[in-house]
């Protein structure tokens, strides 16, 4: 009877031992599992402001033009000027000078983008800095880098410039300004050499390959001593292009 017993006893030790084993395997499995989300969970937390700037975390809303879904950012007043510094049109500098408000939870970069007939160069920004420069579709496009996570509601005032070669060697010549972000208000300012000033202006806005002549308040007038033209646009329309054609 006592062998029956002691085997019965030793039986069950042995399984006892091998079911607590398990037991203990499964648990730390599960305590490993689970740590080990928290360390992931941890390490993506710590890394996510640095891991946010990589090129391809990037959320690209394409705003050298105007994006499809709410924009970024929002313009309260953008002022373009274009500088005509030689009077053969060879010479001339683009100059943008926006207040935006950011309309997504965070922002730390966005783009900003030229048109030019001939070359363009020299970009240059107040604020931030040009990450890259890329020409797409007759666009010279930016990628500017804030420096900083702006939250929604922020403000701030960016002049973004760039050199323009061969661009205005006509006797009758254009500009053109796409409507990239919302914009409350647009002045495009177009300075003439002293020698050689407009004599005639026309506006037109751009719908798909066609010119559409607009009737608005675009004037020759002086600006900062020399005559120049000036377009006040209330509200212009998103991905619109408003044209400013003259001649010299």
């Amino acid at each position: 009877m006592d062998v029956i017993f002691n085997d019965l006893l030793g039986f069950t030790t042995t399984h006892l031992a091998t079911i607590a084993a398990a037991a203990l395997s499964m648990l730390a499995a599960a305590l490993l599992a689970y740590f080990r989300g928290q360390i992931n969970a941890g390490t993506k937390w710590a890394l996510a402001p640095i891991t946010r700037r990589l090129l391809w975390n990037q959320n690209n809303p394409n705003k050298g033009s105007a994006p499809d879904h709410e924009s970024d950012l929002t313009s309260q007043l953008t002022v373009v000027d274009v500088f005509l510094t030689s009077v053969d049109g060879k010479c001339a500098r683009y100059q943008k000078t926006s207040n935006y408000i950011v309309n997504n939870d965070e922002l730390n970069a966005y783009h900003e983008g030229v048109t030019a007939a001939g070359k363009a160069s020299g970009f240059s920004t107040m604020w931030g800095t040009i990450v890259e420069t890329t020409k797409e579709h007759g666009f010279y496009i930016s990628r500017i880098d804030l420096g900083d996570l702006l939250e929604k509601g922020s403000r701030f005032q960016n002049v973004y410039t760039a050199d323009l070669h061969d661009c205005f060697t006509n006797d009758e010549e254009h500009w053109s300004q796409e409507i990239a972000f919302p914009t409350k208000h647009l002045t495009l300012r177009i300075h003439f050499p002293k020698s050689r000033p407009p004599r005639l202006v026309k506006c037109k806005v751009v719908e798909g390959v066609a010119d559409k002549q607009v009737m608005t308040a675009a004037k020759i007038t002086e600006l900062s001593g020399e005559k120049g033209i000036v377009w006040e646009i209330q509200n212009p329309k998103l991905k619109d292009i408003y044209k400013l054609e003259w001649l010299w």
